[in-house]
C-alpha cells in the first residue's frame, strides 16, 4: 500500500532519458497524510524518499532494462482507487497547489536537449494516475496535450494534397478550356418564318356612262365594266394582220414580199369609198409590200389593203374567218369572233377584257408594234398617211387601232415608268358617242391607272420578320428585313417572296445575314435582311455543363 502511494505520485515518463526534461524539485507528500492515516506514517517517508529521488537517477535503469517496467510504474498499475484514500491523498490537487514550480529551460552546453517541451509533467502524471471511474466529473477544465502544437490541416497532409491539387488543377483546366472553347460545333440555326407579302386592295376604277371599257396592266391585271360582246369594227384588223404576219413573218427593217396592182385595183378603192369603208388608194401598175400594205390597214384603216392580203393567204372571206376561228382559240382569245379581215360586219365582236389581252399580244411583235406606234408615213400610190389613233398625241402612247361601225371603239397601249420598271397600260374603249368621248374616256382610264401605280405599298414593309436564328443555348433572335420591297402590283394582284440566308461570323444588331426577294408580274424587288438584336452567347453555366455539345461530341 505504501509503495504503490508512493508510485502514484511520481509520473511516470514515457520518453527516454535522450530527451528527458530537467525537473529539480520532488513532487512532496501532502502534510495531512501522517496525521489522517497514523497506521501509515512509517510508510509516508519512504514514500517521499523515493518521489524525491531524481529523475536522472532512475533513467539509467529504463535504458538497462527497456523490457521490465520499474517498480513505480509496476505500483501505479496495480493501485486501486482505494489506495489513495488510504495514503490520505482525497485531493490530487491539493498535491499540485503545493509543488514548486518547474522550470523548463532551453537547451544548451550544459543542459541537454528537451524534446516535448510544451508538455506538462504534471498534466502527463494527472492523466496517467488511475481514477475513480464513479467519482469523475466533467466539472473541471479538460486539458489538451496538443492544444499548443503547430498541427498541419487535414487536407494539407501529404496523402491528401496530391489528390485534391489534382482534383483542383483538372476542374481549373477544365473549367478555363469550357469557357474559352469556340464555337464552331454549336452555331445558331437559321430558320425562314412564314409571312405574306402585302396586295393591294381591288382597284375602283370610276368607268364610263356610255358603252363599255377596260383597263389593264400588262402581266399584273385587268378590270372590265362588262363582259359582253360588242362590235368592235377595224380592231378587227388588229387580229387579221397578226394571222398575217403568222403566215408570212417579218423581221424589224424588211418589206416582205411584193404585191403588183393596176387600173382595176384603184377602181375597187372607189368601191370602198362609194361603200363608206375607210380605204387608201393603190400604185397603178405599181407594186406594194407586205410592210406597207400593213402600214395603209394599221395606220390608215384601209379595209382594201388588209382585204388583199387576206385573198392572198385564205382567198375568201369564209376561209379566213374559220382560220380566224382557230387562230383565236389557239391563244386564248375565245371571246373574240371574226368573220371578216376589215371589220366591216357587225358580227366581229369582242369583250373589253379579251381585246386587252389581244392588245397585250399583239404588242409582242416588233414589226406590228413599230407599224401602229408611227404617227404617219408614206405610201406609193397613197401618200401621206396619217395614222387614226389621236391618242398618239399623248406621252407613252405607243398604239394600237380605231374602229367605228356601230360606235366609236378605240384600243390604246401606253407605257409608263415606275421606279426602273416599265409597265405596259391597255385601254380598251367600246361604243363611244365620238371620237373625242372615246379620247377622253381613254385618257381617264390611264390616268387612274398611272394614280394606282404611285402609291404602291410595299409588298413586304421593313421590319417584316422573314425569319429566326435559335441557339442550342436558348437564345432567340428575329431576323428582319431592312427596307421596304416594293413591285409593281395593282388590282389586288399579289407578289411572292423568297429569302436566302448566309449567317457566318454575325452577331451583332444589324448586321445583314440574307436577301429578301419580292418578285411580282412584271418587276422583282431585293431588300437586304438583318438581325434585330444581338445574338447572345452562351452563360459559363451552360459551356461547364455541355461539354460534349461544345466538342463536337454530342448525337443531337
Amino acid at each position: 500500500m505504501r509503495r504503490a502511494a508512493e508510485s502514484s505520485r511520481t509520473p511516470t515518463l514515457p520518453f527516454s532519458d535522450a530527451d528527458a526534461a530537467v525537473i529539480e524539485d520532488p513532487v512532496p507528500v501532502p502534510a495531512d497524510s501522517a496525521e489522517s492515516t497514523p497506521t501509515q506514517v512509517d510508510a509516508a517517508p519512504a514514500a517521499a524518499e523515493t518521489a524525491q529521488v531524481p529523475v536522472e537517477a532512475a533513467l539509467p535503469q529504463a535504458d538497462a532494462a527497456p523490457a521490465q517496467p520499474d517498480a513505480a510504474s509496476a505500483a501505479v498499475d496495480e493501485a486501486q482507487p482505494s489506495d489513495l484514500s488510504a495514503l490520505g491523498v482525497d485531493d490530487l490537487g491539493s498535491v499540485e497547489e503545493g509543488a514548486p514550480e518547474r522550470v523548463v529551460e532551453w537547451a544548451g552546453p550544459s543542459r541537454p536537449a528537451t524534446a516535448l517541451s510544451w508538455v506538462e509533467t504534471a498534466d502527463v502524471a494527472e492523466s496517467s494516475r488511475p481514477a475513480d471511474l464513479n467519482a469523475i466529473t466533467m466539472d473541471g477544465p479538460v486539458t489538451d496535450l496538443l492544444a499548443d502544437a503547430k498541427l498541419r490541416p487535414v487536407v494539407l497532409r501529404s496523402r491528401w494534397l496530391v489528390p485534391v491539387g489534382t482534383i483542383a488543377t483538372c476542374a481549373i483546366a477544365y473549367s478555363a478550356s469550357m469557357l474559352m472553347w469556340p464555337l464552331h460545333e454549336v452555331p445558331p440555326v437559321v430558320q425562314p418564318v412564314e409571312f405574306a407579302t402585302v396586295a393591294p386592295e381591288p382597284a375602283a376604277i370610276v368607268w364610263p356612262s356610255v358603252g363599255s371599257a377596260g383597263l389593264s396592266m400588262a402581266g399584273v391585271s385587268s378590270a372590265a365594266s362588262a363582259t359582253q360582246a360588242v362590235p368592235i369594227a377595224s380592231v378587227t384588223k388588229v387580229v387579221s394582220s397578226l394571222m398575217v404576219l403568222d403566215r408570212m413573218p417579218l423581221q424589224l427593217g424588211e418589206q416582205g414580199p411584193e404585191f403588183a396592182f393596176d387600173y382595176g385595183d384603184t377602181l375597187e378603192y372607189w368601191d370602198y369609198r362609194i361603200a363608206n369603208q375607210s380605204a387608201l388608194d393603190v400604185p397603178v401598175d405599181g407594186v406594194l409590200t407586205e410592210y406597207q400594205l400593213l402600214q395603209g390597214t394599221l395606220m390608215g384603216s384601209a379595209n382594201n389593203y388588209i382585204d388583199r392580203l387576206a385573198r392572198e393567204l385564205w382567198g375568201s372571206d369564209q376561209q379566213f374567218a374559220q382560220a380566224a376561228k382557230t387562230w383565236l382559240a389557239e391563244r386564248g382569245l375565245g371571246d373574240i369572233t371574226i368573220v371578216t379581215p376589215s371589220g366591216f360586219d357587225e358580227g366581229n365582236v369582242a369583250t373589253p377584257e379579251a381585246l386587252l389581252r389581244l392588245g397585250e399580244r399583239a404588242m409582242q411583235n416588233p414589226v406590228f408594234a413599230e407599224i401602229v406606234g408611227t404617227v404617219s408615213a408614206e405610201i406609193p400610190g397613197a401618200g401621206l398617211v396619217e395614222n387614226t389613233n389621236g391618242m398618239l398625241a399623248d406621252p407613252g402612247v405607243v398604239g394600237i387601232k380605231t374602229g367605228t361601225l356601230v360606235g366609236w371603239n378605240l384600243l390604246t397601249a401606253k407605257d409608263v415608268t415606275v421606279g426602273e420598271t416599265t409597265v405596259h397600260l391597255y385601254a380598251s374603249v367600246l361604243n363611244q358617242n365620238d371620237d373625242a368621248e372615246r379620247l377622253a374616256v381613254t385618257r381617264s382610264l390611264f390616268d387612274q391607272a398611272e394614280a394606282a401605280l404611285a402609291t404602291i405599298s410595299p409588298a413586304v414593309p421593313a421590319g417584316t420578320i422573314v425569319g429566326e436564328i435559335s441557339t442550342p443555348w436558348g437564345t432567340s433572335v428575329d431576323i428582319v428585313s431592312d427596307e421596304d420591297a416594293t413591285v409593281v402590283l395593282w388590282n389586288g394582284t399579289a407578289a411572292s417572296a423568297a429569302v436566302e440566308f448566309d449567317l457566318s461570323n454575325q452577331r451583332e444588331e444589324g448586321e445583314d445575314i440574307g436577301t429578301v426577294t419580292v418578285t411580282g408580274p412584271v418587276d422583282q424587288a431585293s431588300v437586304d435582311a438583318s438581325l434585330a438584336e444581338e445574338i447572345a452567347g452562351p452563360s459559363p453555366w451552360w459551356r461547364l455543363t455541355h461539354p460534349l455539345e461544345l466538342l463536337g461530341l454530342s448525337s443531337k
